[in-house]
């Protein structure tokens, strides 16, 4: 007897959690390059999660290292999540696929959540690197601690999340 498979749709929303990731990497460098050239010419640096104070310098090429960080951070965790998680099916000794359909589940639980980590990891630097732009113009005085915590909390949940919807769907520990 075949079990109903969650979320029959799932490519269209595996597409669109990928679409959102890369959408949100590029809203970073719009809202980045956008601000930068009406930047005051002593600008925040960098911000701390425990103290108002922030670091202050001259308006340079500094100022993108929360994207470029973003960026690297984004194609290192796709990259190992391909080489990792995301390998092609195995022939057998015939030629034969080896993927089961609970192998085909799992594999789209594990782009589900690693894409869903991709989203809040960018806006956890989205986040920071706004924080950089208002501080800068002295419309902020530094991290919206209780929404960057709701974010991390967010990444954090992932992992709960994930072994619940493997029990549901049936998978077993691998």
């Amino acid at each position: 007897m075949r079990r109903p498979r969650f979320g029959a749709s799932g490519n269209k929303v595996l597409a669109l959690l990928a679409f959102a990731s890369w959408l949100l990497l590029v809203v970073s460098w719009v809202m980045s390059v956008y601000a930068y050239p009406g930047l005051p010419e002593r600008v925040a640096l960098w911000t701390s999660v425990w103290s108002a104070e922030a670091t202050r310098g001259e308006r340079s090429a500094a100022f993108f290292v929360y994207p470029i960080a973003q960026t690297v951070f984004f194609l290192a965790f796709l990259t190992l999540a391909r080489a990792v998680f995301f390998q092609a099916p195995r022939p057998d000794s015939v030629g034969r696929s080896s993927r089961v359909e609970g192998d085909e589940r799992l594999l789209d639980l594990k782009k589900e959540v690693f894409y869903l980590g991709l989203i809040f990891l960018n806006l956890v630097f989205i986040h920071l690197q706004t924080t950089l732009i208002l501080v800068s113009h002295g419309l902020a005085q530094g991290i919206n601690r209780l929404y960057f915590a709701m974010l991390l909390v967010v990444l954090l949940m992932l992992i709960p999340y994930y072994r619940v919807r493997r029990q549901m769907i049936g998978v077993g520990s691998r």
